[in-house]
């Protein structure tokens, strides 16, 4: 696919064409053509693999958006019609039990997923599981519409869209190596830092889209004079459950435009062949204190910080501010707004050099913007503390994931993904129950300092204890590598 091989079978071909000699008159000028349309075949070949190279980027990238603008609508709706004032109007710890179904399958299944995404085409089963999740919205969307919508069926929902993201994470984040990998081959620039980098661009971009779309389910936006001032909303709730449904099918379309993934065989059969192919992943991952501590680090993450986000920060909205879902909406969407640009900030460099360091120090001044809350602090001000929150976020998602995509082996990539995901996943259902419980006994101003006290000593211990500190990044390394001649 490169120039390079291009340039090699022109060559090859056009000497062949010029050796061609035969004794039978007409011969050699109908073999010389032959040659001639064998390179122009190899051309047109070349040239269509190349273009296939170019949109499977793209491509890939609108997966990543169809999926996040599904779950930026599912951030808001979620809690919303679980808290809301017009719909369930439940407390703090249903919506803890609510989240803990919504992550808890992941715990049970992510780890099959992880098996599942490299023994399976990568296209097909993106395209299968965008199918597959669009349903549980499109059925909930019904149920809100015939006025039938109950706790059950929340969690119903929570359960089925859980089980498929377990296997959709692993599926979706490894197959970005591979199309790094083939654009790479065609002479492009990108590394695996800012094709990750890029992703969670896409994600965030995406996710910001949604919560946009899902803040209009209570009530009417007025825009500014300067866009027209004109009026958005109110939506229903099952119309954006519907959008919801409809996005998370359109991701299916978008697969069509990637490569068929790489299918990993490890020789082993039979029913204990998952559980060892897993076991192989889990040795990994000890085996290198990069991965091992990456994996820990976001069950921390999981724990005080995701359990802080679908929980507290809801509750925070409802019963300190008094806001319903326009209020959901906008303080989502400055998170996400704020990871958005450190992590276009980030796809300017693409080789950093201190990634984990980056990494320790945006989890720090993450942790400690949360103890500003236990405060009574304005609602710009508590608005201003999430966008710091997200700036960090963006950092701290896109730093890890190339330290995990760069130290894993390439041939167990989707399960040691699916291993440090579920150090992520595990820690949220926990993480949410906490801290729903906590927030009805002490109100969600005053456990602020679970989540900041609990990240702090973590981060601690990865400084002191772990390689993540002085760890240098593969991409600077081979940049430098190249730079310096050789003695």
């Amino acid at each position: 696919m490169s120039g390079d091989v291009e340039k090699i079978v022109d060559e090859t071909a056009e000497r062949a064409s010029e050796s061609i000699t035969s004794p039978v008159s007409g011969v050699s000028e109908a073999l010389g053509a032959g040659a001639s349309l064998l390179v122009s075949a190899t051309h047109l070949r070349a040239l269509r693999l190349r273009q296939l190279v170019k949109i499977e980027l793209p491509g890939y990238l609108a997966v990543q958006c169809s999926w996040f603008m599904a779950f930026g609508l599912q951030l808001v709706l979620f809690p919303y019609l679980i808290t809301g004032r017009d719909h369930l109007h439940m407390s703090g710890l249903a919506l803890g039990l609510a989240n803990m179904a919504l992550s808890l399958p992941s715990v049970i299944f992510l780890l099959i997923g992880g098996v599942v995404a490299e023994r399976a085409d990568g296209r097909r089963l993106l395209i299968i599981l965008h199918l597959l999740a669009a349903m549980p919205a499109l059925l909930l969307a019904m149920a809100v519409s015939r006025g039938e919508l109950s706790y059950p069926a929340m969690i119903l929902y929570a359960v089925a869209i859980g089980t498929i993201g377990a296997f959709m994470m692993p599926a979706r984040d490894s197959i970005v190596n591979e199309v790094v990998e083939r654009r790479m081959r065609v002479g492009s620039g990108v590394t695996l830092q800012l094709g990750v980098t890029l992703a969670t661009m896409a994600q965030f971009l995406a996710q910001i889209v949604g919560l946009i779309l899902a803040g209009y389910a209570d009530k009417a936006t007025k825009m500014p004079a300067w866009l027209g001032g004109f009026s958005v909303g109110p939506m229903s709730p099952e119309l954006l459950l519907a959008i919801q449904g409809l996005a998370l099918a359109s991701g299916a379309g978008f697969a069509l435009l990637m490569a068929r993934g790489k299918q990993v065989r490890t020789g082993r059969k039979g029913v204990g062949a998952a559980f060892g192919d897993i076991m192989d992943g889990v040795r990994a991952v000890r085996a290198d204190g990069k991965l091992w501590a990456m994996t820990l680090l976001m069950f921390g993450v999981g724990v005080f910080v995701i359990g802080a986000f679908l929980v507290v920060l809801p509750i925070v909205n409802r019963d300190v501010y008094h806001f319903g879902s326009s209020g959901i909406r906008d303080m989502f969407v400055t998170f996400w707004m704020g990871a958005f640009v450190s992590s276009a900030v980030l796809a300017v460099f693409k080789r950093i050099k201190r990634q984990g360091r980056l990494l320790l120090i945006a989890q720090f001044l993450a942790s400690a913007s949360i103890l500003l809350m236990m405060g009574n602090i304005p609602h710009w001000m508590f608005l201003a503390i999430v966008f710091a929150w997200g700036l960090a976020a963006g950092i701290s998602i896109a730093m890890s994931r190339s330290i995990v995509q760069d130290s894993a082996p390439k041939e167990k990539l989707a399960r040691v993904l699916s291993i440090y995901q579920l150090g992520f996943m595990a820690g949220a259902p926990f993480g949410a129950a906490l801290m729903g419980a906590l927030v009805d006994l002490f109100g969600p101003q005053k456990i602020a300092i679970v989540p900041a006290g609990g990240m702090t000593l973590l981060i601690v211990w990865m400084v002191f204890f772990t390689p993540v500190w002085n760890m240098k990044g593969s991409a600077w390394l081979a940049h430098e590598a190249k730079r310096t001649p050789p003695r």
